[in-house]
């Protein structure tokens, strides 16, 4: 939904930025001189719109790529916590002795998942 309504948001001020760019009649022309080609008598006006829409993409994706991130971490953290939940709950239904034991077992098995991991 987030990403959704910031595509329309971006669409929205790039819609207002070209009605202004084309509105506007300014006789200030640039050369351009790019990496892998030259443009020759561009108003200034167009090197703002395009350096201003190549900003909204490029920041788009590192917000993206941040999410994605953290929706990973949070999942993880999430499993996590269910995993301790579980052993908590183990840990309040048994005896001492038996819970001792057990609790030995999910630490040696918890152990010997973490290395196999570490391993990949």
């Amino acid at each position: 939904m987030w990403a959704l309504r910031a595509f329309f948001v971006t669409i929205i001020v790039l819609a207002i930025v070209t009605f202004a760019i084309y509105n506007v009649q300014l006789d200030q022309r640039i050369d351009v001189n790019l990496i892998w080609t030259t443009y020759s008598q561009v108003t200034a006006i167009e090197i703002v719109f395009w350096s201003f829409a190549c900003g909204v993409v490029l920041s788009l994706l590192v917000f993206i790529s941040a999410y994605i991130r953290n929706s990973v971490n949070l999942r993880a953290m999430r499993k996590q916590i269910k995993a301790l939940e579980s052993e908590v709950t183990v840990l309040r239904n048994r005896p001492i002795e038996e819970s001792a034991e057990l609790l030995l077992e999910d630490q040696a098995l918890s152990q010997k998942n973490k290395t196999q991991r570490e391993d990949q």
